[in-house]
């Protein structure tokens, strides 16, 4: 401590104060201890490029057990909520090293993986435009062979970078991500289904946004895939799941969705009135969800 008080009053002297006098051995000492980075890293903490570095170094270590290699991801999780960090993440050459863990044989280190990568890409347009993952991460999304969880993580990925990311949207219809999201909205365990509807609801309302210029959305043209790709009767067969398991937050964005879908457009609208199947799937669900979903229930099965 006194050697650092010492240092610090040396240091802190102005040209107009009388610094205590420097030896030559102190002026070695000095300069050691200005220039010793553990020192440094033990006053400020190591700069975040290097942590980020340093976790996915343990990461991909063969010795790191898995126990640390989880914590090292969530470590890293934590550092790309930082929209600076998130944005160095290309310059660091980190983005092909965590893609590349989306395949790693443990479950928990592949889905850590696309946590980090969903949360760096998230509102952040630098990582956004800097993020190479979209393919693999909708790979994920779509094998049925995968653990749910880790299907889970791959659509957080997928809409952090897709939402208010008209470049992004523009990759995700040419990678048939439409199609991976309704698929995962019919064949998911519930919280799979629950954030599928969620999605295809929230890109709706962005593609009819009127304050977006018309040449950074899509506007009809997607509702009009979305009823191409048969995503009314994927939500009905996924509502009697739901029903069956009595599973309300995703049923709740089951209707969200599907109320959306028909106010969006003429032929969203008579996607949903004109559907038998899901009818009968709402039929079915009104008995099992009660009151509080009647109101919903009662606008997408009334006449047009």
């Amino acid at each position: 401590m006194e050697a650092l008080l010492k240092w610090a009053i040396i240091n802190g002297a102005t040209a107009s104060e009388d610094a205590p006098k420097r030896d030559a051995a102190t002026e070695e000492s000095i300069k050691q201890k200005k220039l010793d980075p553990a020192i440094i890293d033990a006053i400020l903490g190591k700069p975040a490029s290097v942590q980020m570095t340093e976790c996915l170094d343990a990461v991909e270590h063969k010795d790191t057990p898995l126990s640390a290699r989880e914590i090292a991801l969530d470590d890293l999780e934590m550092l790309v909520e930082n929209i600076d960090n998130a944005s160095n993440l290309q310059p660091l050459g980190l983005w092909p090293r965590i893609i590349k863990l989306y395949e790693d044989p443990e479950p928990s280190i592949r889905e850590a993986a696309l946590w980090v990568s969903g949360t760096a890409v998230q509102h952040n347009p630098n990582a956004q435009k800097a993020f190479g993952g979209l393919a693999n991460a909708l790979a994920v999304l779509r094998s049925q062979k995968e653990v749910p969880t880790v299907r889970t993580k791959a659509l957080y990925c997928v809409s952090s970078f897709v939402r208010a990311n008209a470049q992004g949207l523009t990759q995700f219809v040419a990678d048939d991500g439409l199609a991976a999201v309704i698929e995962a909205a019919g064949n998911g365990c519930a919280s799979l289904k629950q954030k599928a509807f969620f999605l295809l609801r929230a890109l709706i309302d962005e593609a009819m946004d009127e304050e977006t210029p018309e040449e950074l959305r899509p506007g009809k043209h997607l509702i009009d895939a979305v009823v191409e790709l048969g995503a009314v009767d994927t939500a009905a067969s996924a509502i009697s799941r739901l029903s069956s398991e009595n599973e309300a937050a995703a049923f709740e964005q089951a209707l969200g969705f599907l109320n959306t879908l028909a106010d969006a457009t003429e032929r969203g609208n008579a996607a949903v009135r004109q559907s038998q199947s899901l009818r009968q799937a709402l039929a079915q669900a009104s008995s099992v969800f009660g009151d509080w979903a009647q109101e919903d229930i009662s606008r997408i099965t009334a006449q047009s």
